[in-house]
């Protein structure tokens, strides 16, 4: 599934951080279940579910120009019935800062049941 993701503003700072060899990589995966709009000003889903974040692979990827993509592979388990419709990625496993922010249609469902979110963050040279 392809959705539109939103780099925060936090996560502009995460960048520039990463690049004089600063800060955390922003590997942990996080969903919700809040209908508002992704803005660069999100600090935090708008309501993110019970389950832990979870640890994601990252690497870097090719999408047009070698090297141009940086990836996170995470999967969440369900704790329970639920209707999942955002994700986010952070530098920490609790609170820590948000780096993007992601909405998509409703993804509905029950314990046990649990999604793998692969998560390209492209560069533009628009």
């Amino acid at each position: 599934m392809a959705y539109l993701s939103t780099i925060t503003n936090s996560g502009l700072e995460i960048i520039s951080d990463r690049i004089k060899g600063d800060g955390t990589s922003p590997n942990y995966v996080a969903w919700g279940t809040g209908t508002n709009e992704a803005d660069v000003t999100d600090t935090q889903l708008q309501t993110e579910s019970a389950e832990d974040r979870t640890s994601g692979t990252e690497s870097v990827t090719t999408t047009t120009t070698t090297g141009d993509t940086y990836q996170v592979v995470g999967e969440i388990i369900s704790l329970g019935t639920q209707a999942i419709t955002e994700l986010g990625l952070f530098d920490a496993s609790d609170a820590g800062n948000c780096f993007m922010r992601a909405n998509f249609a409703a993804l509905n469902l029950v314990a046990g049941d649990s999604i793998e979110f692969t998560v390209k963050c492209v560069g533009d040279q628009a």
